[in-house]
């Protein structure tokens, strides 16, 4: 197979398969199903010549591909090299790169801890329906496209997405008296003791054109909650992948303040939709482009 230049504007792969030696055979398994339903997958039997370097092939295959599918297992949770891709593929930040990053569960383990705030796939009890649903998904991700959207649409998908995640009492920058973030929403949780905690967070819907969201759109957000009287979580929500130089600010930003901010940009965005067809269907199959 002919490898491409780092000038080509078309990817090579579809998806990159990271599994532990002892899953090889499973992993095969996945990989004969993704190929039926015309898959492109690095898989290193198919992919590795004698005198490549593996460190090296890993490297471009991960940063030539649209996903990231993690087989997660005792084994691989455990495995050098496993560990290292997914290190290797943070270091690069996925959100820049548009790699959207999909775990998949075949053996009972712990989740690794770069993965924990990751929904993941159960292939344990339903092999065949659950490769189905990986291939449903990663069928789904090239419908989402938010340049379909008008800020107005794009703030309503977010509202829905929240309500889906266990937001409540969602309220609108245009209906609080204390306008200055676009939502305002509750979410409530079990502590460690079994009392219930209600946490208010302030969000922020950032609509963009271009693919990168400026460091202002934080900047924004932190100055608005450090001004409040009550500690509240911020949230930024925005279908671009924010600048390296924002990441870096809100990272001081958050230690010198103690603000806590998350932020979703479009890679993890997409991800999150792909947990809720009916939102994709919604938005973006029946829609069609909305200018």
């Amino acid at each position: 197979m002919k490898r491409r230049g780092k000038s080509d504007t078309t990817k090579r792969y579809q998806v990159f398969l990271s599994y532990a030696t002892d899953d090889k055979e499973i992993a095969r398994r996945i990989v004969d199903k993704l190929h039926e339903q015309g898959v492109r997958v690095w898989f290193d039997t198919f992919e590795l010549r004698p005198g490549d370097s593996i460190a090296k092939a890993i490297d471009d295959a991960i940063s030539a591909s649209d996903y990231l599918v993690v087989l997660l297992s005792p084994s691989s949770v455990n495995s050098v090299w496993v560990q290292a891709e997914l290190a290797a593929a943070f270091s690069r930040d996925l959100a820049s790169r548009d790699i959207t990053l999909l775990p998949v569960l075949i053996a009972d383990c712990e989740i690794p801890l770069l993965l924990a705030s990751y929904q993941y796939l159960d292939l344990r009890t339903d092999f065949e329906q659950g490769v189905a649903r990986l291939v449903e998904q990663i069928g789904v991700v090239p419908e989402i496209d938010f340049s379909a959207l008008d800020w107005k649409s794009f703030e309503n998908l977010v509202v829905d997405l929240l309500i889906k995640l266990g937001f409540e009492d969602i309220e609108r920058e245009w209906a609080r008296a204390d306008p200055g973030v676009d939502l305002k929403a509750d979410y409530s949780h079990f502590d460690p003791f079994g009392v219930e905690v209600t946490e208010t967070w302030l969000i922020e819907v950032k609509f963009y054109r271009q693919a990168r969201a400026d460091l202002r759109s934080v900047q924004q957000l932190v100055d608005y909650l450090s001004r409040l009287p009550t500690r509240s979580k911020g949230l930024l929500v925005t279908n671009g992948q924010l600048t390296s130089a924002a990441r870096d600010w809100l990272k001081s930003a958050e230690a010198k303040s103690r603000i806590e901010i998350r932020v979703i940009d479009g890679t993890e965005l997409k991800r999150l939709l792909l947990l809720h067809r009916d939102l994709v269907n919604e938005y973006f199959e029946k829609r069609g482009a909305i200018r």
